[in-house]
């Protein structure tokens, strides 16, 4: 009992009109909080199972992204500023492989293919500078006339004919068609670098006439010259070690050569000798060997033949790629990474060409 009575229960009869309204809302204000908890659980809940999904997924595309993209854009070669990835060497390598002609080596051996793929996109990226530092270039009409030429599409042929054998051959090689354009451009840059060297062959110029000893290694060159030294006779020493099967029955001959006509190193060894002489080891670039040469003779101005006017254009185009690459800063990540050998291995392998043993 209070002061003033029974005081009256909740909501029950003696209850005030107010005392409803405040006990409506508190229980309204209870079920409201009730409600809105339960939302909030289902919402983390959901979230979560997003977010997992999320994980999941991300961790899977991740893993995708390294295995099957990412390697996609590994540098496995660069010449000066420009970088050839992962991509652009498969494509050119199934290239270099369907392009090969049959029993050629880049069909039946993978190794070969790798290094011939991989060799001529250095060369052709060494000619594009060395090319563009001597103001030698190709337009993208001459591109199309010697693609022409290549697809037998005649002159008088319209400009649809020939759109569609070009559609045809680029997707038959397998390259993007700005990559099918660059092999043409490198063939019609390749042969105006060569014609400049053409045009510079002397007609008569000092020669020596040469004998040789090829062997596999520097020590095996030292060998040769040490018993060159204590006088054994060069013919002899050539008939039992060396390695060059055109001149080793011959004593080593060689015969009369310009100084253009050899590499670069051999030429300047053998050019500082008097008759008689001999160099020590040269190594060569071209064939990764080692030569002893003794200069038999020499003279100060003889006839160029046609003969080594061809050796010389060969040579000398070999002098002049070794020259410019030479002022290039050139990485080789394919030579000493394995997987990206392997992969490339891989891919030759499944292009069609054999040996795919690994590094």
């Amino acid at each position: 009992m209070g002061i003033f009575g029974r005081v009256p229960s909740a909501g029950g009869p003696g209850t005030s009109r107010r005392d409803r309204r405040q006990s409506g809302a508190r229980a309204r204000s209870k079920t409201a909080v009730r409600r809105e908890t339960e939302r909030r659980a289902q919402v983390f809940v959901v979230t979560g199972i997003i977010l997992t999904a999320i994980a999941v997924l991300g961790i899977g595309g991740f893993g995708y992204y390294q295995t099957s993209i990412a390697p996609k854009h590994q540098t496995v070669l660069k010449v000066g500023d420009r970088s050839f990835s992962m991509g652009h060497i498969e494509k050119r390598l199934r290239y270099e492989i369907r392009n090969a002609g049959a029993g050629q080596l880049a069909q039946t051996n993978a190794q070969v293919a790798i290094y011939q793929t991989v060799t001529a996109l250095e060369s052709e990226e060494v000619n594009r500078i060395g090319a563009a530092n001597e103001n030698i270039s190709v337009s993208e009409d001459e591109i199309d006339a010697r693609i022409r030429q290549e697809l037998g599409v005649a002159d008088s042929a319209d400009q649809a004919t020939y759109a569609d054998a070009y559609r045809n051959a680029v997707h038959d090689s397998g390259l993007s068609p700005d990559q099918y354009r660059e092999v043409v451009a490198s063939k019609l840059l390749e042969d105006k670098i060569r014609q400049n060297l053409r045009s510079a062959i002397p007609t008569t110029a000092e020669q020596v006439r040469l004998l040789d000893i090829r062997v596999s290694s520097q020590e095996e060159a030292q060998k040769a010259v040490d018993r060159l030294a204590v006088g054994e006779d060069f013919a002899a020493i050539a008939a039992e070690l060396s390695l060059d099967s055109t001149t080793k029955d011959k004593g080593g001959e060689m015969g009369w050569m310009p100084r253009a006509a050899l590499e670069i190193a051999a030429g300047d060894a053998v050019f500082a000798l008097e008759a008689g002489q001999w160099t020590q080891p040269v190594s060569s670039n071209r064939t990764g060997s080692y030569f002893v040469y003794k200069v038999a003779e020499k003279s100060a101005s003889m006839e160029v033949t046609a003969d080594q006017q061809s050796t010389i254009e060969e040579q000398s185009y070999a002098n002049w790629q070794e020259t410019t690459s030479g002022q290039l800063q050139i990485a080789r990540p394919y030579i000493t990474d394995a997987k990206i050998w392997n992969h490339l291995l891989e891919v030759a392998a499944k292009e069609g060409s054999g040996a795919t043993t690994g590094q």
